[in-house]
């Protein structure tokens, strides 16, 4: 717009700029000579000045909107009161006079019951136990924590010298059944694994390439369930290499160390079967020395540290499994573990760029991985070195994998399972036996022992829901449905082996809660629970006979054995305080502590003879003494309950004829743990009601 001529004829931008910021706009000389400057009326806005609202009208209206609010609320209020009289008018017409009284004492028992379902500070409920120092074969002091059943144990003895009037101690065998060297194993592999030479790994492999492909079709048919490590396309292209290799080359020539240490491992585990079953394949003469030469190896291949490395190290750790080998589980379990973190196995495959095949084998091993380091902590009562928190890696897939290179993964078909799909369900199991441990097994965090229990209860039952679901019969610590038949042999090796592990399970949850007061209705559930899943688990192993293998690696182990009929002894000490429908009648705690015997007498029978002229081993000496236990307990109860002869005849078992007469009570000439453990001055520490020496705050 072109300025405007006249006494505004000097109009420039600037004065424009500022007069239309003004709210009266006028020229510089308008301005300055004090006139009203009409010549720039025509270029102001069209718009009417704005007017202005103070903050004193501003609360004025607010105040007028807030009460005109307040006296529409009063006339709502005034009417729901008022339609609330006639409603009550109306139901006190129709409904009986005493059931208002009835309603009123209802929830005031509902309340009641609420409040006695939630001890969270009850001193009643506060877990207690402790770990103890045990010697080994050597004389070494090792820890055994409360998940080996030790603070049990001592619990057992106190209450059957109170009860049952048992003069003397348990022996110090009776603590450390859990460092049992394995059955059938020789004490002489492990130093011949250390002399091994050259030319004895080259006579291991002297038979046909054919022969180590069927043992590695072999091991992934039979031990998938357990040990899904393995993708066969790729095992096989190694091993027919190395076997080119020593059929090629000359005996000093050095061979794969992860590769031979791999196939060294599928021959030795696929010897470990029942004793009744004819291998159809020759062994080589050094097959008993198969685990001895492959331990030679572990150095050299754990400081390759790649995926080979580590799925030949899972091998060894699955056979120190299945062997029940505890120690060397301990010593193997920081290997793997350290080893599969390094490589990220723990972290979801979402932050690296790889093939489904490849994805999934990292699933694989790492999970493998965590229920291998579950398993150790729990056998030892050791703290587990992999932390829940830092895992976000999914679980297996139910599928088949035959090459890390292919696109695609293949899926069965509806209806149809892998053995991957029992591998899931043992991981599943394993996360719920990390969380016991992490809740019921701590030195710290104690308290609402009860509730802990309850949930952990909860999420096992729903496990053998989801198996039922998929066709995996399973009734975790039912007693009478297990004892209703005899188990048959032909039963699928996993059936038993989940049915094991879930009783193994529910006892690990319950026993914490026999630490509860007594008194408490807590005790009493947890005492029958663990009576009824540890007299499933004895009467699974003398009906079905399952083999070594099969045994330990649902981790029950002469101590286990020793500890399931210990369970129905302390049961019938607290018996007589309980209704006699609610757990197993005295015929059937007598019968469980037989059966706990002639289980451990095989046992026994079965650990390595001596030579002539040479000492006893003490793990013989430490099976001896434990029956010894369980036959003085089994004649005490027997002398207690005032059984006659007919009686125990009519029990028809050949256990009850050897401990039917009244043992000599045996005094083993120690006094437990006392010598080795200072208890006397720590336990009343943990085992006294209430906040710790005056303190509330502090968590026993």
């Amino acid at each position: 717009m072109a300025p405007v001529a006249g006494c505004c004829g000097d109009f420039s931008s600037s004065s424009m700029r500022q007069y239309t910021v003004l709210a009266v706009p006028r020229c510089r000389r308008c301005e300055n000579g004090g006139h009203i400057c009409e010549a720039s009326t025509p270029l102001r806005r069209k718009t009417k000045v704005r007017g202005f609202t103070s903050d004193e009208q501003r609360l004025e209206q607010l105040q007028t909107e807030l009460a005109r609010c307040q006296q529409l609320l009063k006339l709502e209020r005034d009417k729901n009161e008022a339609l609330q009289g006639d409603l009550s008018r109306q139901e006190q017409q129709s409904i009986p006079q005493d059931l208002e009284l009835r309603t009123f004492q209802t929830s005031q028992i509902v309340a009641a019951s609420k409040q006695e379902q939630c001890p969270s500070d009850d001193p009643a409920y506060v877990i207690k136990h402790m770990g103890r120092l045990v010697r080994d074969e050597r004389g070494v002091g090792r820890f055994a924590g409360s998940t080996t059943g030790v603070h049990f144990v001592l619990t057992v003895e106190k209450e059957c010298q109170k009860t049952l009037h048992m003069s003397c101690g348990f022996p110090e065998s009776c603590f450390r059944l859990f460092l049992v060297p394995p059955l059938h194993e020789s004490h002489k592999n492990e130093s011949q694994g250390q002399t091994q030479a050259q030319a004895q790994i080259y006579s291991c492999f002297e038979y046909p390439l054919a022969y180590y492909h069927e043992q590695a079709d072999l091991f992934i048919k039979r031990w998938e369930p357990f040990c899904p490590v393995f993708v066969r396309h790729e095992v096989f292209a190694d091993i027919e290499h190395l076997i080119e290799t020593v059929q090629t080359l000359e005996s000093t020539a050095k061979l794969n160390s992860t590769t031979a240490m791999t196939l060294l491992m599928i021959l030795c585990i696929n010897d470990m079967q029942d004793n009744k079953e004819e291998h159809s394949k020759p062994r080589s003469p050094n097959y008993g020395e198969y685990s001895s030469l492959a331990s030679g190896y572990i150095n050299e291949v754990a400081m390759k540290a790649d995926t080979k490395s580590l799925q030949a190290l899972l091998l060894f750790a699955f056979h120190s499994q299945l062997s029940g080998d505890c120690l060397s589980m301990t010593r193997i379990n920081g290997l793997i573990v350290n080893l599969a973190q390094s490589l990220g196995l723990h972290r979801h495959a979402r932050r690296f760029k790889m093939k489904p095949g490849e994805i999934e084998l990292r699933k694989r091993l790492w999970w493998f991985v965590y229920v291998f380091d579950t398993m150790t902590s729990l056998c030892h009562g050791l703290p587990a070195l992999i932390n829940d928190a830092d895992v976000d890696n999914d679980l297996p897939s139910d599928c088949s994998l035959h090459g890390l290179e292919a696109a695609d993964i293949l899926y069965p078909f509806p209806g149809e399972s892998t053995g991957v799909s029992v591998f899931i369900q043992y991981v599943r199991i394993g996360r719920i036996l990390s969380r016991v441990r992490e809740k019921l097994y701590t030195t710290t965090k104690r308290r609402n022992g009860a509730i802990k229990i309850k949930d952990l209860a909860f999420d096992l039952r729903m496990w053998a829901q989801d198996l039922r679901s998929n066709g995996i019969y399973l009734d975790v610590g039912s007693l009478s449905e297990t004892a209703s038949g005899p188990v048959k042999r032909d039963i699928a090796g996993s059936n038993m082996w989940l049915q094991m592990l879930g009783n193994v399970a529910m006892v690990l949850i319950n026993r914490p809660g026999l630490s509860f007061d007594d008194s408490t209705i807590e005790f009493s559930e947890c005492i029958l629970a663990n009576a009824r899943s540890t007299g499933a688990i004895l009467i699974l192993l003398e009906d079905s006979r399952p083999p070594l293998w099969l045994r330990n690696l649902s981790m029950v182990g002469p101590g286990t054995v020793f500890q399931s009929a210990l369970m129905h002894v302390y049961y019938r000490c607290y018996s007589p305080t309980m209704k006699p429908e609610q757990g197993p009648s005295l015929e059937t705690s007598l019968r469980m502590v037989s059966h706990g015997i002639s289980i451990l007498e095989r046992d026994n029978a079965m650990l390595e003879l001596p030579t002539a002229g040479s000492p006893q081993p003490s793990s013989r000496e430490s099976l001896s003494d434990v029956i010894e236990v369980l036959k003085l307990l089994q004649a005490l109860l027997i002398q207690r309950e005032q059984i006659t002869a007919s009686q125990v005849e009519s029990l028809q078992d050949a256990s009850f004829h050897h401990g039917s007469t009244m043992l000599n009570e045996q005094d083993w000439g120690t006094d437990a743990l006392e010598i080795l453990n200072y208890v006397s001055a720590t336990d009343w520490a943990y085992e006294m009601p209430g906040p710790f020496m005056g303190f509330t705050d502090v968590d026993l």
